[in-house]
Order: C-alpha cells, then sequence, then structure tokens
C-alpha cells in the first residue's frame, strides 16, 4: 500500500469507525484492572472510538470463560441479566467513557437450568417462555440504556456472536437444521421486537439503539459428513440464505473470517494480500444482495445500502506471519480498506489482548500480548511495524 492509500485511509476511517472486540484474554501481568477495563484503556488511547465486548452471565471479565467464581464479587447473586451487569461499574464505564462514540454488546439473556445462571439455551425447543426471557431482559437493558444514558449522542448496537456457529452448535447437539434455523429466527425476533419496543417508548432519546444480527458465512455453509455437521462450500444451511430472510435487523454484522483468512475454495492462505480485497469486497456485495430486503426501516435510515458492519477482523500471528506472501500487517491494511472503501459503518478488529491459547487454534490476533506488548512484525509497506503503530498511522 502507498502513501496516497495511507492519506486514504485516514481521511475515510476518521477513527470513528474503526473500533476493537475484546472476549476472553489474557490481562497484562501485574495491572491489577480486570481486562474489560485494560482493554478499553488501551482502545481509547489508540484514538478508535468503537468498542465490543460480551455482556451476559458466561463470564465477567475478571475469571475464566464459565468460572463458578464468575461475578462472585458483584453481589449480583443469581441475577446475571444484562441490565444488571451493565450497571457494574467495569461494564458501565465504557459506556459512560467521552472517548467512545460506539459501544457493540454481544448480549445474551441469562438463565438458570439448574447449575446457575448460563446464556439462553439455544439448544432446546424454542418456548414461549423463552421468548418472554428474552423479551423482557432485552427490553430491562434498553431501559437501563435509555434511563442513564438517553441525553448521550452515543450508539449503543445490541448484537448476537456469529449465528452459524450458533446454528452448528444446534445441529451436532440434536442432529436438527430445522431447529437450528427456527431456534435462531425466534430468538431474534424477540430480540429485535424488545429494542423496537423501547425505541418507540424513547422517541425523543438522543441514545441511538440498535438492533444489530451477525453472521460468519456467506459461501461456505453447513453440511451434514460422517454423522457430524461440517462448514463446507457444498453445505446446505447457513444464517445469510435460512434465517435472514425471515428476521428484522437494523445493522448485519459479518466476522469476516471466511473472507480475508483465506478462499473459501482452496483454503490456502498463502495468497498475495491485495487478494484479500477482492474477496471481501465480492463477499460484502453477495451479503448485501441476499440481506436488503431485511433491513429495518431505522436501518435503511441510518444506513442506507452500506448496513454491513465488519464485526470482526484479524489474523493470528502464528498462522500467517511466517508466510512467504507476507506477514499480518500487509494482510490487515489491506483489509481495513477493503473494508472502509467498502463503506463498512463499524470496522471492528479482533481482538485487544491475546486470548489464551488453546490447543491447536491459531493463536496471537491480539493488539497487545500477555506482557501489555504490541508484538514487533514484518513491516507493512507503509513500515508500520505493528498493529498498534499501523492504526496510529490513520491518524496522520
Amino acid at each position: 500500500m502507498n502513501r496516497s492509500s495511507s492519506a486514504f485511509l485516514g481521511s475515510v476511517i476518521l477513527l470513528s469507525r474503526l473500533g476493537f472486540y475484546q472476549w476472553s484474554g489474557v490481562p497484562v501481568e501485574n495491572n491489577p484492572a480486570d481486562i474489560l477495563t485494560q482493554a478499553r484503556l488501551q482502545v481509547t488511547a489508540l484514538g478508535a472510538r468503537v468498542f465490543r465486548f460480551y455482556l451476559g452471565p458466561r463470564y465477567d471479565y475478571i475469571h475464566h470463560v464459565g468460572s463458578p467464581e464468575a461475578f462472585a464479587s458483584d453481589d449480583l447473586g443469581a441475577d446475571r441479566t444484562p441490565a444488571r451487569i451493565v450497571a457494574l461499574p467495569r461494564y458501565r464505564a465504557a459506556l459512560e467513557d467521552p472517548k467512545l462514540e460506539a459501544i457493540i454488546l454481544t448480549t445474551y439473556a441469562a438463565v438458570d437450568y439448574g447449575a446457575g445462571p448460563d446464556d439462553l439455551n439455544l439448544l432446546r425447543p424454542w418456548t414461549p417462555a423463552a421468548g418472554e426471557a428474552e423479551r423482557r431482559q432485552i427490553a430491562d437493558l434498553c431501559e437501563f440504556l435509555y434511563a442513564h444514558f438517553g441525553e448521550s449522542p452515543k450508539t449503543v448496537v445490541i448484537a448476537n456472536s456469529e449465528s452459524d456457529d450458533k446454528m452448528l452448535e444446534i445441529m451436532n447437539y440434536t442432529g436438527s437444521p430445522q431447529r437450528a434455523v427456527d431456534n435462531m429466527i425466534a430468538w431474534t425476533g424477540a430480540r429485535h421486537e424488545a429494542i423496537e419496543q423501547a425505541r418507540a417508548r424513547h422517541p425523543s432519546a438522543r441514545l441511538r439503539i440498535l438492533h444489530g444480527f451477525e453472521i460468519s458465512l456467506v459461501n461456505l455453509a453447513l453440511a451434514s459428513s460422517g454423522g457430524a455437521f461440517v462448514k463446507s462450500p457444498q453445505g446446505r444451511w447457513n444464517a445469510l440464505r435460512d434465517v435472514v430472510p425471515r428476521i428484522r435487523f437494523d445493522l448485519l454484522l459479518y466476522s469476516t473470517y471466511e473472507s480475508i483468512n483465506s478462499p473459501y475454495e482452496t483454503q490456502n492462505t498463502d495468497v498475495a494480500p491485495a487478494e484479500i480485497a477482492l474477496r471481501l469486497r465480492r463477499d460484502l456485495d453477495r451479503i448485501r444482495d441476499r440481506a436488503r430486503p431485511s433491513l429495518s426501516p431505522a436501518g435503511r435510515r441510518l444506513f442506507g445500502d452500506h448496513f454491513i458492519a465488519a464485526g470482526e477482523l484479524g489474523f493470528a500471528r502464528d498462522r500467517f506471519e511466517p508466510l512467504p506472501t507476507g506477514g499480518v500487517l500487509p494482510r490487515l491494511v489491506t483489509a481495513v480498506e477493503a473494508a472502509a472503501s467498502w463503506g463498512c459503518p463499524y470496522i471492528i478488529l479482533w481482538q485487544v489482548f491475546d486470548a489464551p491459547r488453546f490447543g491447536d487454534e491459531q493463536y496471537g490476533f491480539g493488539l497487545l500480548d500477555r506482557h501489555g506488548q504490541a508484538p514487533r512484525l514484518r513491516p507493512a509497506p507503509t513500515g508500520c511495524d505493528s498493529v498498534r503503530t499501523c492504526i496510529a498511522a490513520i491518524q496522520k
């Protein structure tokens, strides 16, 4: 990428569209702050204006995911609904931070199935009780946000995480593609209804609350193979084909792994970084063509024909840095530039801190490692040599 491209990035993104996600991660050693606070401060120090994090009962940004000690020191008891959690100081601070213009909440209602509060279980058949729990808890979250931030000119997006992975989980647990499709439609419909009704109750609020729906498959889909369901170019079911036409949303989020990490036809990662832009723009166009009829009137008014956010975008250091065709940074800069030039209203990088290493999973997506340092990488053509310095260059 040349200097004119770098200037283009700066003029197009203006950092108001760029942000980071923080899910499970390894906090900086000897830093007493929780990882959510650490991540937020890193994001705002870079000048980014968007921050995404999980809001639900499974993870508290202090203990590991699923820990029985989660929220133990927060005096919530069994009431771990999104409204109660977001009121905790470390969560509320993100909404109060004047440097952040948009917050994306990966939100899950809490239900106790006998072992303590957990994310509402979509493996089970959908019931009226599940629908009521979802609507009530999303409505309560909206009411909290309007009550405390209604005069703030911020945007809060209430979203899910990758719906295709959830469908895959449901299919492999139940053996039923139809249950996966039906549950996703019912669940998403309950959320959208609650958000729309909350907006109608607060027509004068400056705070903008939106319903986001996230997908991760465009050309791939889910297929039955050897007694299990897998992602395949010959797959039959995915959220874009089977769920999106039967729901409404204000913003569609696309977790971009399929487009930017390797061609779905070959799964060959060692290709020129310039190909990323072609694949990402192609897939954003394909998503838009399929999803346009499901965009809500509010979404159409706000985003027009550019209603797809890059919900998660990143490259693992251990997989991409050694490739002969270039490391992480040329790919990352190319992907960000492509998403920005296409018109994505938000571009979210995965993630602030490296996640814990599990087995043979790809590792090293973080802006920072567990020492709080930005790992040195092979320089991009612009000369930046870390995610931090490349993001800093956008400001110039």
